[in-house]
């Protein structure tokens, strides 16, 4: 280590820059992880057991919340929720929320994934007023159970008045990602009796199905659009996961992309680095001639020329990450609403880690092979 760093402290400057560009490759590296996770990571945790039904003319159109009635009948539909939205702050703007009403006793029959202690849920079974946050939303906000939280809407009640009073009754678990974890639950009935606009009572605008048998997904998707056919609005229905395949294909092949820009990144930084070492290693020759003459090995000589390479390509790769991580970190608020799953993950973390080690290997194999073709009593009479 002291021969490796005073090498590097030799040309700090060259050394700084390739160290940097080692650290900027990460950063995107990390980056288009988060990316990719974000499109395709939704489809590891949406259940093909999920339907989604919207208004067939646009997915922001209304629907009248009695067509849950005919839903919930259809063979093979285990249990289905009703969603209207309206968006909020808690005391101050910059506290933005959604708040998500809907028949509670159904969400975890729709979403087992979310859990609560039994007291809790049957707590906020039972109080109109009451509501559920994501463990996030909730550390973000201060809240704990047992608050009454005012959020503030342009959404206006029957009394004229823009706030809304909500009592936490629980703080649900989730292990899902950021998106999930930041959720605000409510009662549909307490929001649908108290609105003022006329155009938003007794109408949903999503409805979320759960089917006992992914295989007649495509069955009960038909069934319950048929059952609406002469209605209006009709009706779209269509699997979760489907739904996610089908924006992931309006924007491209997200892995392909990755993998092509990122192979631009690290074929360009394997020759920064490569070309960076290979100079310093002829700067060495004579150095290495006389380390020969004294009894060092080539093997020796040639280990500590890797060992250079990896401690600049894994160092700076390892900050690399996580500068990348606190950048998607930094990201998320303004894409997460788009790209749900949108963060650095370990397995991301893992593989960067792989090829910082690789990429280490490879940018020694040039000046390796110099060493190998070492004429040490020619190296020395040029001292």
């Amino acid at each position: 280590m002291t021969l490796i760093w005073a090498q590097f402290k030799r040309h700090r400057g060259r050394t700084i820059f390739t160290w940097l560009s080692v650290v900027v490759a990460f950063i995107l590296f990390s980056i288009l992880a988060a990316v990719r996770y974000g499109m395709l990571g939704t489809m590891a945790i949406t259940s093909a057991e999920r339907l989604d039904t919207f208004n067939l003319v646009s997915q922001r159109g209304l629907m009248p919340v009695s067509y849950y009635d005919k839903i919930i009948v259809v063979p093979g539909v285990a249990a289905a929720i009703y969603l209207n939205r309206f968006p909020g702050y808690f005391k101050d703007p910059k506290n933005q929320l959604r708040v998500l009403a809907t028949n509670a006793h159904s969400v975890t029959k729709v979403y087992p994934e979310f859990t609560l202690p039994p007291a809790q849920l049957q707590t906020w079974f039972n109080d109109r007023q009451g509501a559920i946050a994501g463990p996030e939303l909730a550390s973000r906000m201060g809240w704990k159970v047992g608050d009454t939280i005012p959020v503030h809407s342009e959404v206006s009640q029957k009394d004229g008045s823009t706030t809304w009073y909500f009592h936490l009754d629980g703080i649900y678990h989730a292990d899902l990602p950021s998106f999930y974890r930041n959720l605000f639950v409510a009662h549909y009935q307490y929001f649908n009796e108290g609105v003022a606009d006329a155009r938003l009572q007794n109408v949903v605008s999503e409805y979320t199905e759960r089917i006992d048998d992914p295989r007649s997904a495509t069955r009960i998707c038909s069934t319950i659009d048929a059952l609406f056919a002469n209605f209006s609005p009709q009706t779209l229905t269509q699997p979760q996961t489907q739904e996610i395949l089908s924006e992931i294909r309006q924007i491209g092949n997200v892995t392909a992309i990755a993998i092509y820009v990122g192979i631009a990144v690290f074929f360009a930084l394997l020759l920064i680095v490569g070309n960076t070492l290979a100079q310093s290693v002829r700067e060495r020759i004579a150095e290495f001639a006389m380390f020969r003459a004294l009894g060092f090995g080539r093997v020796w000589i040639m280990r500590l020329i890797l060992q250079e390479s990896l401690l600049l390509l894994v160092s700076g790769g390892v900050l690399g990450m996580i500068l990348g991580w606190l950048v998607t970190l930094a990201l998320y608020p303004q894409v997460g609403n788009f790209l749900t799953t949108f963060q650095m993950t370990w397995s991301a973390a893992g593989a960067g880690l792989a090829l910082a080690i690789v990429f280490g290997i490879l940018a020694a194999l040039v000046p390796l092979r110099s060493i190998t073709r070492l004429r040490v009593a020619e190296a020395l009479r040029k001292v």
